[in-house]
């Protein structure tokens, strides 16, 4: 603040004092710049030929390469070529490690698979023995059923068809029911006697044989006219309910092995035989595969193991390939390679070889891709070949391969700055007499410097840029 004001100060007496001051000339005024007017670009709508080009950058590659794996998991014990080797096919380029892991797998294979081999021959010939079998246990359900609706069928009916005996057992319950309400009597006048009374005890006594004598003749009765207790009777209701449920069960794989005659049985066995099979000539291809084997002639390109290394299965540790054909590779991104065909023309620009210009063809597109991430190896990029002049091509140099994919003639035309977008909708600024309005546009195919007006403009109007 003080500074401020020092300042402030100061300025004001050197004012006064250049004012006061006769010899002094008249203060100059400062001069305020005039702000500069941006001109926007105007551009005239034009009729001519519109093309979109696809650039791609790709790099000269062989056209036969492959990258070669492991089948199986482990150690790398040796490693027999080196980056640049060549080598002819079946020539061993490395080992694995620890073989008997492998061999035990093999081993036990062939057991899973000889005993499947002699389970489906078992159940071939068990086959007619089972189905017998069934016919066998559904006649014995059929029985055990019938015995035990009967048991309980025979509960509703007398055992004791004589009536004289039939009449004797009714007076034996008449008679010990009339001791138990004697035996009854007796022990309720003692009931308020000491429990440890001896006359008390006696009555209680002749009490519970009175009781048990009475519970007997009813049994006997019972038993004579064919009558069991609600117990028994529930007993054999669940005797017939299960031998109904074990004849229902017979009687289905008796049917089953009448229609069927084992062939359900039998394919089982066969899936069970082809799968210990499958898993025999992996176990075969796996221990084979602790070899990796060149399958073409060629050079090696790329070695990512020494001895002692660690590999996965199915990861690349070596690149082969022969250098002999040369193509161009590229990987594009998926909306370019979706506008790509076999045979399309193409110009290729290699950095090897400034200021010249070849054309090629595309020779080879990638199928069933959704990303260019699974653009991974040669065999699936996208191939160019030139037209002519190949032995210009040399490993590993780069290029850019120019690819008209579409062309239209006489068609208006808008370079890509004139145009504007909103929410979706394209349009232009046409200026007629020093006004300016807004028109929306159609757009058609776009190219890098051009963009088709489908409809919109006419041709010579004037469209200001942004």
């Amino acid at each position: 603040m003080r500074i401020m004001i020092s300042k402030m100060t100061m300025v004001f007496i050197l004012i006064l004092t250049t004012g006061c001051s006769p010899n002094r000339s008249a203060i100059t005024p400062t001069l305020v710049p005039t702000p500069v007017t941006v001109e926007k670009p105007v551009y005239t709508v034009e009729r001519g030929l519109v093309e979109q080009v696809v650039q791609l950058t790709g790099r000269v590659s062989p056209k036969v390469q492959q990258d070669l794996y492991f089948r199986a998991d482990g150690f790398v014990k040796e490693v027999l070529v080196q980056n640049g080797d060549w080598v002819t096919k079946d020539t061993v380029l490395a080992r694995l490690d620890e073989p008997e892991r492998y061999q035990a797998d093999v081993a036990s294979a062939e057991l899973a698979y000889e005993q499947a081999k002699i389970k489906l021959e078992q159940t071939k010939l068990d086959a007619p023995i089972q189905a017998a079998q069934a016919k066998i246990t559904l006649l014995e359900a059929q029985i055990a059923l019938d015995k035990a609706r009967n048991d309980r069928a025979a509960m509703q009916y007398p055992r004791v068809t004589d009536g004289l005996k039939l009449e004797q057992l009714r007076g034996d319950v008449a008679a010990a029911l009339s001791s138990l309400n004697e035996a009854q009597d007796a022990f309720d006048d003692v009931a308020d006697k000491p429990e440890g009374d001896p006359y008390r005890q006696m009555i209680l006594q002749s009490l519970l044989d009175a009781r048990q004598a009475y519970n007997r003749a009813v049994i006997n009765l019972n038993w004579a006219e064919g009558k069991g207790t609600q117990a028994d009777l529930d007993l054999a209701d669940a005797k017939v309910a299960l031998a109904q449920a074990n004849y229902e069960k017979a009687l289905a794989e008796a049917e089953f092995w009448n229609e069927d005659g084992g062939l359900t049985e039998i394919r089982l066995a066969e899936l069970v035989l082809q799968d210990a099979e499958t898993r025999l000539a992996l176990a075969t291809k796996t221990l084979g595969s602790i070899e990796l084997v060149a399958p073409i002639n060629g050079q090696v390109l790329s070695l990512s193991i020494v001895p002692g290394s660690q590999v996965r299965a199915f990861q690349a540790v070596i690149t082969l390939a022969d250098p002999a054909e040369l193509v161009l590779m590229s990987i594009p991104a998926v909306k370019d390679l979706n506008k790509l065909a076999v045979g399309m023309q193409a110009v290729v620009r290699l950095s090897s070889q400034q200021g010249q210009e070849y054309t090629a063809t595309i020779s080879n597109i990638p199928l069933d891709l959704t990303s260019a991430s699974e653009l991974s190896s040669g065999n699936n990029a996208v191939q160019v070949t030139l037209n002519e002049q190949a032995d210009v091509l040399q490993l590993g140099d780069a290029a850019t391969i120019l690819i008209k994919v579409d062309a239209r003639q006489d068609v208006l035309w808008l370079p890509p700055a004139a145009i504007r977008s909103f929410q979706g909708q394209d349009f232009v600024f046409v200026e007629s007499g020093g006004v300016q309005r807004r028109v929306n546009v159609v757009l058609g195919l776009k190219a890098n410097d051009r963009v088709e007006i489908v409809s919109g403009l006419e041709e010579g109007q004037q469209v200001v840029g942004q």
